[in-house]
């Protein structure tokens, strides 16, 4: 069974932001644990991608 995209996703947003904290307990964490953590991240890529708001 393939693994959802936002998983995979999450995998490389976990590298990205290693300052996060969650890259070792991703294995760990229930399915609904991960969405909990994959959406701050996105935003946080988001708006590392815009740059700082003025």
């Amino acid at each position: 069974m393939k693994a959802p995209d936002w998983l995979e996703q999450l995998q490389s947003l976990a590298a990205r932001f290693p300052e996060a904290g969650i890259g070792p307990d991703l294995a760990g964490l229930a399915l609904a644990d991960l969405w909990g953590v994959y959406r701050p991240l996105v935003r946080l890529a988001e708006g590392a991608q815009h740059g700082p708001t003025p």
